[in-house]
């Protein structure tokens, strides 16, 4: 092993020394393929630990200056858009946020609220809408109808209800497949651990 070439590689990114010989070995020796290979290596670590593709995490990784750590991190404050990509540009329609059982927001490293602009969310809306009157055991009292310009608490029984619904409902495009995909794959994941499911109306 050309001991140049590891101070060479070492001097470009900052690296342990047997990692260097590892990506040196791999690469026969050659400096710039190691440096390439380490940043791609860096670049699957981030896609599989984010859930984002491979143009996001480079882009975000370049940004934060090769820092895997602070890549993470960036990537995963980032709000969650769930569209059909229509209506991209609205900034009007409805956030949906995990609760725990008193009704508070869960805290946890990935964001995880998601924001649906309203043209979207007419789509489903009817689901939302169809479980109602419903009793809302946090505030003791029960709840007529869906509210377009508040805070829904959806428990976890009636979010099932309407995880279910959604289910059966079947887009007139790919589009609106893909959305509906989305969402369904949201409600999967959060009714593993929320209590409530909060869909808030800004309109």
């Amino acid at each position: 092993m050309n001991s140049e070439n590891i101070k060479i590689l070492r001097s470009k990114i900052s690296i342990p020394l047997n990692k260097a010989i590892e990506l040196l070995k791999k690469n026969n020796g050659d400096v710039e393929l190691s440096e390439k290979d380490f940043h791609n290596e860096n670049i699957i670590e981030i896609c599989k630990t984010t859930d984002c593709d491979k143009e996001t995490a480079t882009k975000e990784y370049q940004i934060c200056n090769y820092d895997v750590v602070k890549t993470i991190e960036r990537i995963n404050q980032k709000p969650v858009k769930i569209e059909t990509g229509k209506y991209s540009a609205e900034k009007i329609g409805f956030v949906l946020w995990p609760a725990n059982e008193e009704g508070h927001f869960f805290k946890t490293a990935k964001r995880n609220d998601a924001f649906i602009p309203w043209q979207d969310f007419e789509i489903v809306i009817t689901v939302f809408e169809s479980v109602f009157p419903f009793q809302n055991y946090k505030y003791d009292r029960i709840e007529d109808g869906f509210d377009r310009v508040g805070h829904n608490f959806f428990n976890k029984k009636t979010s099932e209800i309407i995880l279910e619904k959604l289910k059966i409902i079947e887009g007139k495009d790919e589009q609106e497949k893909a959305f509906l995909a989305e969402l369904i794959n949201w409600f999967d994941d959060k009714l593993t651990y929320a209590h409530h499911i909060i869909v808030y109306g800004n309109l």
